[in-house]
């Protein structure tokens, strides 16, 4: 915490405007080792730089002055002298000019601030963060904010506040600089309490990371004694710890997630009940509220989270009705239960040819859904494929009907096979049954504004579209396949318009066995990787700053190999976990150096694959190992001590 200002990692100028190195950025009661430079200066004392008449600025000049300075400036004159320090704006604005000279191309995940003091803290203790000390003075006054509230017993309505906001950022950012900078890292084991005859259970989603990335769920089937199917772990001293559910579930659960809002609540589909289990405020128990029920025969196909806390359920009432329903369920004014807001049907008429074809695509972070309908007239042989956006607003406080655009769409020879959203729900991606893409923007009455057609689009038409091609964080960048060797890159310029961007090539290999069919790609947080799995192998891309984008790993299965190469990316910056053999199964760990060159930064045997796309929590601390057939084995993350690892350049 000593550096001075010219010594901060670059890309992360005037840090030292309100973080720990300068002595009087902060309350003058806090120890802080005195540099020098950070000395502070005695009200009475001048030097040749500060004569008295500066030091005697109104306060009202000073605060003017202030407001047009950069951040690095404020770190100087806050050595000026104790009038000039006081006269510093607050902590929160500091933080945010900082933040907004300092841009990030990904968006931030607003819940990392929650898991702070548990998670993010102790990480950032042992790598002696720059960041550590404002995030901590933020920390104390959300309570503070939060202490008031409740004093006058009002709430924020499920919304951070915007200390809370900032801290998240702020947590965003420190990770990214921590694991960036990092020229090691290590994982180390951190079991799971099983029951003795516990197996993995087959469902839908096995496990879930909250946003905040202190709860895990998982799914197990017990197939002795009362052992319920799904159980709950919360991140305690450097542990996971079991977390009680009242009443125990009894039925295996086939979906689950965590919710943004209301915070520190799992959703999870039991047969034809859906479940909100929330954390009592003061310990480690949760219990369970009905959310919805599908009277039987009916059936839930699928289920979204919204922002704002709705759940949105995707339902078939009868195998035999020729209706899809969609249910909008939302909390009470206690927020102690559930009621359906409204329930939408669509239907199929009568003569279509075929009976249901429906797919959709929901993006929380925008509270919007699409759902895809197709009928074939049996008359003509023409699809008529319908698309409904349903958005509603985003404020829990103060919850808002959901409303839909209905759009048709003009194409009659081919129809719409599947949808995706971009990050933020900006852009929808849809792909033809012919093959092409089409990517539409969505304007401010939802209504769909096609951008671009891309002739072909390679994936698995039995995947979902979603797993299959990879936006960049911010929505701006777009990668595809165009066939098992080749990628293509979209760019969204600064004007709004689409272009095609290089051809990324994967070089053959002969005597390989088959490509297989395209599992999932993804795009690391800022756009620099991009890491692509087929049935068969792992290939990763990296956009070097010299050489462009460049081939530089590959992974795949050969006879006699017991495990399918697996990757993942650490969310929080640009990682990416790859457990393939050679010749041993290890776990290793790929990201840019200080130069940007792409580095292996970890490598150790392992015993079990990396579980899937999916694997690492949101603050990239966390990272399951397992499969349908081992239980997960959680790994944690963290900083390697001198000399503990070796640091290779890829070839």
């Amino acid at each position: 915490h000593e550096r001075s200002e010219a010594q901060q990692p670059a890309g992360h100028p005037g840090l030292a405007a309100f973080g720990r190195p300068v002595s009087t950025a902060w309350a003058s009661d806090t120890p802080v080792p005195q540099t020098g430079e950070g000395s502070a200066l005695p009200d009475n004392q001048d030097t040749i730089d500060t004569p008295g008449l500066a030091q005697n600025l109104p306060a009202l000049v000073l605060e003017k002055i202030f407001s047009y300075l950069p951040s690095h400036a404020l770190s100087q004159c806050a050595r000026v002298c104790r009038h000039w320090h006081a006269c510093l704006p607050a902590l929160e604005p500091r933080i945010a000019l900082w933040l907004q000279e300092n841009p990030q191309p990904w968006l931030a995940n607003l819940q990392l601030g929650r898991g702070f003091s548990s998670r993010t803290q102790p990480f950032l203790q042992d790598g002696n963060s720059p960041f550590l000390y404002p995030l901590m003075k933020l920390r104390q006054e959300q309570q503070e904010q939060r202490s008031a509230a409740v004093r006058q017993d009002t709430t924020q309505g499920g919304q951070p506040s915007t200390a809370c906001d900032l801290q998240s950022r702020l947590v965003h950012a420190a990770l990214h600089r921590q694991l960036s900078l990092a020229p090691e890292l290590r994982l180390r084991p951190i079991p799971l309490a099983w029951p003795a005859d516990s197996t993995p259970t087959p469902t839908t989603a096995p496990f879930a990371f909250s946003p905040c990335s202190r709860w895990l769920s998982v799914t197990c089937e017990c197939p002795t004694g009362p052992s319920s199917h799904l159980r709950l772990y919360g991140w305690e001293n450097g542990a996971w710890k079991q977390c009680q559910l009242v009443p125990e579930p009894v039925q295996p659960v086939h979906h689950i997630r965590f919710t943004a809002t209301p915070a520190d609540t799992l959703i999870g589909v039991h047969g034809t009940d859906v479940l909100a289990w929330s954390k009592e405020q003061d310990n480690d128990t949760w219990h369970s509220a009905l959310v919805c029920r599908i009277p039987p025969p009916g059936r839930i196909l699928n289920l979204a989270s919204m922002a704002n806390g709705d759940q949105v359920m995707l339902t078939l009432p009868s195998p035999e009705e020729r209706t899809l329903s969609l249910l909008f369920c939302r909390r009470t004014g206690d927020g102690r239960s559930w009621t359906t807001a409204m329930t939408a049907t669509h239907g199929f008429e009568e003569g279509d040819v075929m009976t249901r074809d429906y797919y959709w695509a929901a993006d929380p972070q925008s509270c919007q859904l699409a759902l895809k309908t197709t009928r074939q007239l049996e008359d003509s042989g023409h699809f008529i494929t319908e698309l409904d956006i349903w958005h509603t607003g985003l404020d829990s406080s103060r919850p808002a009907p959901w409303k839909s655009q209905h759009a048709v769409l003009p194409w009659h020879h081919v129809h719409l096979a599947k949808i995706t959203y971009s990050p933020g729900g900006q852009f929808l991606l849809g792909v033809l049954s012919d093959g092409q893409a089409c990517l539409w923007k969505l304007d401010a009455q939802y209504r769909l504004q096609e951008q671009l057609v891309v002739p072909h689009c390679h994936y698995h038409r039995a995947r979902d579209l979603k797993q299959q091609v990879a936006f960049r964080s911010d929505g701006k960048q777009l990668a595809f396949s165009r066939s098992p060797q080749q990628v293509q890159l979209l760019y969204c310029n600064a004007d709004g318009r689409w272009q095609y961007g290089p051809l990324l090539e994967a070089p053959p290999v002969p005597d390989s066995p088959a490509h297989g069919g395209l599992r999932y790609m993804q795009l690391s947080a800022r756009g620099t990787i991009l890491a692509r799995k087929t049935d068969y192998r792992v290939d990763i891309w990296h956009q070097d700053p010299a050489e462009g984008w460049q081939h530089r790993v590959r992974y795949q299965w050969e006879p006699g190999h017991g495990y399918i190469p697996q990757f993942c990316f650490l969310p929080p910056c640009e990682l990416v976990c790859i457990s393939a053999e050679d010749p041993e199964l290890s776990l290793q760990i790929h990201g840019p150096d200080p130069l940007g060159r792409l580095v292996r930064k970890a490598c150790m045997p392992v015993r079990q694959c990396i579980d899937g796309a999916a694997a690492a929590s949101p603050d990239g601390l966390s990272l399951l190992l397992g499969s349908t057939k081992i239980l997960d084995i959680p790994m944690q993350l963290v900083a390697a001590q001198e000399g503990d690892g070796h640091q290779c350049r890829l070839p």
